[in-house]
Formats: C-alpha cells, sequence, structure tokens
C-alpha cells in the first residue's frame, strides 16, 4: 500500500490532475466509454483505484485492473500496461475534459510516457503496471 500511495502522490503533484477541483477519471475499451476508476478519488471511495479491495482498485486482483483483464495486461490492445498498445485508457473530468491517456507506450503523442508526457506521471504508471 505504501507503493500506491506514492503513486497517488507523484500522479496529484505532477501536474496531470488536480484532486482540488475535479474528480479525475480514467475511462477505457473500445469507445473510451467504460468506467473504470477515479484516479483522485481517496482509497476509502469504492470507485477510487486506490480502493485496495473496490472493483476498480490496482490491488484487487479479481477487479478491472486485474493482469489477465484488458486494462493491464502488458498484451490487451486497450490496456494502460501494454507498451505497445495505442489505446490505453484515458483521464478525462466529470465534464469530459481531457488530461491524457494512461499508457506506458513512450510513442503515443498524448500519453503519460509519450514525447509530451510527464516523466514523473510515466514512472508511476510503470510502477502500477509491474505491482498488478
Amino acid at each position: 500500500m505504501k507503493t500506491l500511495t506514492l503513486v497517488v502522490t507523484i500522479f496529484l503533484s505532477a501536474g496531470a490532475v488536480s484532486a482540488q477541483t475535479q474528480d479525475i477519471l480514467i475511462m477505457g475499451g473500445d469507445s473510451q466509454d467504460e468506467f473504470l476508476g477515479c484516479l483522485s478519488c481517496s482509497e476509502y471511495d469504492s470507485n477510487s483505484v486506490w480502493s485496495q479491495y473496490g472493483r476498480y482498485g490496482w490491488q484487487n486482483k479479481y477487479g478491472v485492473w486485474n493482469r489477465y483483464g484488458q486494462h493491464a495486461n502488458p498484451y490487451g490492445s486497450y490496456s494502460a500496461c501494454n507498451q505497445y498498445g495505442q489505446n490505453g485508457p484515458v483521464l478525462v473530468d466529470r465534464a469530459g475534459n481531457f488530461y491524457g491517456r494512461l499508457s506506458v507506450n513512450q510513442y503515443v503523442a498524448d500519453g503519460v510516457c509519450g514525447p509530451q508526457g510527464v516523466p514523473r506521471v510515466c514512472t508511476a504508471l510503470r510502477v502500477m503496471c509491474a505491482d498488478t
């Protein structure tokens, strides 16, 4: 849990998201219309990716982020953890404002690990992908 706490701190301090103004949601799937959790919500929120036992929690081996599912699988087309994937989940607020794409692929232009990405956020995502 210490790793995940550090990761969320890095995400929130890197300037990619602002927990104080809007909830930052992760949306994935073919049309980015599948809710995958709240990035900026408290670990006690059942919709938070930081909730250890919640459906959307990164550490829940049976939730949407399990290693064998489509969103954290290193080979999944819609996975944030696929180093060659082009269709990773997107980061948006409730108003639909786009903040970037959750992808470890360094060639995705709007990805957190892409050419215009934020190195600290990319590192945090890589840590999360390794932990799932």
